[in-house]
């Protein structure tokens, strides 16, 4: 009798072309010594891992995870077999592993046997937790997915590095950081850029009142991107639709729902505020030492373009106040950017440069006996380098908790509270009007309405 897993792949072959089709991707893999997989390091000292979740995101973690020899690739998951095949065929060629299946019909069901030094290879992400031998999971799935897997994985006696945003609302964040604290697993949330320097420094620089007192931080980031809608149609014989839709509502597959587009609806994800946005919350809440808290009163305008193929915010304005009377604001426009606004002057920063006016703001280095956040005399320097570098360092940050069991740099609380911010933003846009947010409680100041966005209803059998 097929199981779905036989049913699939051999569909997926006969759709794709097999063997010619794969063998083909990997001519166009760069050249990584083929022991990078393993690394250098004696197998005693390194954390075994799985990677859960193998799209855009995924891949870039699991390639910053083949280039650590501290750590060790033993599986690999993803529901949808296309990217599932993809990255197991990358892992083998940087492991000089010659999986014979992929040449003719060999084996019949994924997972399949593995070659001595190659990473094992599931569909159904519950059987890699049931590993007893993997430390740590790296979780990078839609964010309606993000609270079922980290609850699972840190049930299972997994330590995380998860995606941001944390959740896909504030209550499901909430649930993780107690999970965390009643398991003891080490959290590492995806906030990379507190270990990119340029983030660094400017956080550095703030806290060190080289702007004088503080009036404004600006956010500025692309709104959803428009696109003319698409007819639904039959899912790709290679994914499991219905499972990737897991707690959101079951609605019929269409390619604009799906993969790197998924974070442009509301059923899956926030929109920019909560994708790139979520980053530069964070570096907020870092600047002004907010990292347990966060703003009081939430205000602003929006909007949705009635025509475009997706449901979150084409525009938006927010003001977000905190309680010291900074004013965070999160505006779309052109661009990826901050801008911090002081007594004295600006700084202003993104993953590519940072500059200050007047000049002289970053021209006098901060004196040692400062607050300093900054990591250029340590192992983890991101000195002159950008932004891949730094989600290498994240990685590594999060290793070292791993061993240590010491939590890393953006635990879950922190990682809860940056992506509060951006929730905060989402919810006044969709009840347009101001709102006042207790940090403390962690709940709008008598507003039942808001407060029923803190949660959302979850389909079952994926409801946490």
């Amino acid at each position: 009798m097929n199981t779905p897993e036989k049913t699939i792949r051999r569909t997926f072959l006969k759709t794709t072309g097999a063997s010619s089709f794969w063998l083909g991707l990997s001519t166009a893999l760069p050249s990584i010594v083929p022991q990078q997989v393993m690394g250098n390091n004696p197998p005693s000292d390194k954390v075994v891992i799985g990677n859960i979740g193998l799209g855009w995101r995924g891949n870039e973690l699991l390639r910053g995870c083949v280039r650590n020899d501290n750590v060790q690739i033993a599986a690999i998951c993803d529901l949808d077999m296309a990217f599932l095949i993809q990255r197991m065929q990358f892992l083998d060629t940087m492991a000089d592993v010659d999986r014979q299946w992929i040449k003719g019909e060999l084996w019949d069901t994924i997972p399949a046997p593995t070659p001595p030094g190659a990473a094992d290879v599931y569909l159904d992400y519950r059987k890699l937790l049931d590993r007893q031998d993997i430390d740590g999971v790296i979780i990078a799935v839609p964010d309606h997915w993000h609270a079922r897997l980290f609850l699972d994985a840190l049930d299972a006696g997994k330590d995380v590095y998860g995606e941001k945003p944390i959740t896909l609302t504030i209550g499901q964040g909430r649930k993780v950081v107690r999970r965390v604290a009643e398991t003891g697993r080490i959290f590492q949330v995806g906030f990379q850029q507190r270990d990119h320097k340029n983030f660094q420094t400017v956080c550095e620089y703030v806290r060190n009142g080289r702007l004088g007192k503080l009036k404004k931080i600006r956010i500025i980031i692309h709104g959803t991107r428009l696109m003319d809608p698409v007819p639904d149609c039959p899912a790709p014989p290679t994914l499991d639709w219905e499972r990737w839709l897991g707690p959101a509502p079951l609605v019929p597959y269409n390619p604009l729902r799906c993969h790197v587009f998924f974070r442009y609806f509301y059923e899956y994800s926030g929109g920019q505020v909560t994708d790139l946005g979520a980053h530069h919350t964070d570096v907020a809440q870092w600047a002004l030492d907010m990292d347990h808290s966060g703003p009081r009163f939430i205000e602003g305008d929006c909007a949705v373009n009635p025509a475009n193929a997706f449901n979150t915010f084409t525009e938006y304005h927010f003001k977000l106040t905190y309680d010291n009377g900074v004013e965070l604001t999160i505006e779309s426009g052109d661009g990826f950017d901050m801008i911090f606004e002081g007594e004295k002057g600006q700084i202003f920063v993104n993953r590519a440069k940072i500059e200050s006016n007047p000049i002289d703001i970053l021209q006098e280095p901060i004196t040692s006996n400062k607050i300093r956040l900054v990591e250029e005399n340590s192992e983890f320097s991101s000195e002159n380098e950008g932004y891949i570098s730094s989600t290498s360092i994240h990685i590594q940050k999060w290793v070292n908790a791993i061993k240590t069991r010491i939590q890393p740099n953006t635990p879950a609380e922190i990682g809860h509270r940056s992506s509060t911010v951006s929730h905060l933003a989402n919810i006044c846009g969709w009840v347009k009007r101001k709102l006042e947010w207790d940090p403390v409680k962690e709940l709008f100041v008598n507003d039942t309405e808001a407060n029923s966005y803190l949660n959302r209803p979850e389909r079952e059998p994926y409801d946490t």
